[in-house]
């Protein structure tokens, strides 16, 4: 049974997404991978990515980080219709 969960969850712009989650016994393990997510998740290109991390019981060790990325519209042209 894992004691700390950190989870990243990806939302596209095209509505699609899900979670990505990492369990750990060691606190200050998860909390690594906590921040080495955030890094990843401020850098990407997907449209919101979130990162949490709680506790096995779902209180909030840390509060969670969520980085927006804007989306450039494609013309319709472009989108091959």
């Amino acid at each position: 049974m894992y004691n700390y969960y950190v989870m990243e969850i990806q939302t596209n712009a095209d509505g699609t997404g899900g979670p990505l989650p990492y369990g750990f016994n060691d606190k200050g393990e998860a909390e690594d991978k906590f921040h080495a997510l955030c890094i990843s998740a401020r850098q990407s290109q997907v449209m919101i990515d979130t990162v949490v991390f709680i506790d096995n019981k779902g209180n909030q060790v840390k509060p969670p980080a969520c980085y927006v990325h804007p989306q450039e519209e494609v013309p319709q042209e472009a989108q091959g219709e």
